[in-house]
C-alpha cells in the first residue's frame, strides 16, 4: 500500500471523495520533522490531515505546512506553519554523511539538490582553493569538506541567519580546519580575499536566480591559470545553453577564455522549466 493509500485511509471518515482524491502524494522530510502542501481546498482540513500524517508516520515528530515560496534577499520560507506534533522547527539533518542543522521557518533546503550536493563534492581534487560565494548553512561547503579533500574553502554568507548556523554545522561536522566562514556581501568579500592573496581553483555560484552580476566577482577570484566555476540558474528545457551562454558572453568581454565542461537539469522548478548547474572552465587571456 502507497503512502498516500494509507493516509486516504485514516481520513476516509473524515473528508469526503472529493477532498480525499486531492490529499498529496508526498511530502519534504527534513530530519525528524516533515513539510506538506496542499491544494486550497484542503486548508480548512490542514490540522486533520497533519494528525493522520503523525500516525502514519510514527518516527516524524513534527508537520509543518509551506504555503509560501522562497523569495528576497535572504531566500528566507515564506510562510511555514506549524500544524502538529513537537513545535520545534530546528532541526538536525543528515545526508551522505553530513549534518545541518537549521531552523525550517527561517532557512531554504531543497531536497531536490540532494544528489547535486554529493555529485560537487565528488569533482573536487585534493588541495584545492575553493570559494563559496554564496554559501548559506554550507548546502555545498560542507559535503565537499566532508567527502572531499580540498585545502581551504572561504565559504561567504550575507544572511546572519543562516550564517549562524553555517558557524553551527562546521563544529557538527568537525570541519573548521577546512571552512574559513565570512559574513557579508561576497561582492565585498571578494576583493578582500584577492587582496590577501586568495585565489581559487574552484568557486561555487550557489544561488537563485542566476548571479549574473557576480560573473566579473568570480573571476576575478578564480586563478588566471585555469579555475572552474559552478553556475546555476533556471532554464527552458529547449534552452539548454542559455546559462553557459549568458556566462561566456561576460567572461569573453573580461578578456576570459571559457568552456563548458559539463551541464545538467538538477530538478524541474515549473513547466517546462528547470534548475539547471553548468561546469565552466576558465582561464584569464594574456
Amino acid at each position: 500500500m502507497g503512502f498516500k493509500e494509507k493516509l486516504v485511509e485514516k481520513l476516509q471518515n473524515e473528508l469526503s471523495e472529493e477532498e480525499l482524491a486531492l490529499l498529496p502524494r508526498g511530502f519534504q522530510t527534513v530530519g525528524k520533522c516533515i513539510i506538506i502542501k496542499l491544494k486550497p481546498e484542503l486548508m480548512d482540513k490542514k490540522h486533520l490531515i497533519a494528525k493522520a500524517y503523525l500516525e502514519a508516520l510514527p518516527y516524524i515528530r513534527s508537520v509543518y505546512i509551506n504555503e509560501g515560496v522562497i523569495e528576497g534577499q535572504f531566500r528566507e520560507p515564506q510562510k511555514i506553519e506549524y500544524l502538529a506534533g513537537e513545535d520545534d522547527p530546528v532541526v538536525k539533518h543528515k545526508e551522505h554523511g553530513v549534518i545541518y542543522t537549521f531552523d525550517i521557518t527561517k532557512i531554504m533546503f531543497s531536497q531536490g539538490n540532494l544528489k547535486e550536493r554529493k555529485y560537487l563534492a565528488s569533482l573536487v581534487e585534493d588541495g584545492e582553493i575553493i570559494v563559496d560565494m554564496f554559501a548559506g548553512i554550507g548546502y555545498f561547503s560542507l559535503p565537499i569538506a566532508v567527502l572531499s579533500n580540498p585545502e581551504k574553502i572561504y565559504s561567504i554568507e550575507l544572511n546572519p541567519v543562516a550564517y549562524k548556523y553555517l558557524l553551527k554545522n562546521i563544529k557538527l561536522n568537525n570541519v573548521e580546519e577546512k571552512i574559513v566562514p565570512i559574513l557579508g556581501n561576497c561582492e565585498k568579500k571578494v576583493i578582500e580575499l584577492k587582496e590577501n592573496g586568495v585565489k581559487a581553483d574552484r568557486v561555487i555560484m550557489g544561488v537563485f536566480p542566476a548571479p549574473k552580476d557576480y560573473i566579473n566577482k568570480a573571476l576575478m577570484i578564480a586563478k588566471d591559470t585555469g579555475a572552474v566555476i559552478h553556475y546555476e540558474g533556471v532554464v527552458d528545457k529547449n534552452d539548454e545553453l542559455k546559462l553557459y551562454n549568458q556566462f561566456s558572453y561576460i567572461a569573453t568581454k573580461l578578456k576570459y577564455t571559457t568552456k563548458n565542461l559539463d551541464s545538467r537539469f538538477v530538478k524541474s522548478v515549473g513547466p517546462n522549466l528547470y534548475h539547471q548547474v553548468v561546469d565552466i572552465k576558465v582561464k584569464k587571456t594574456n
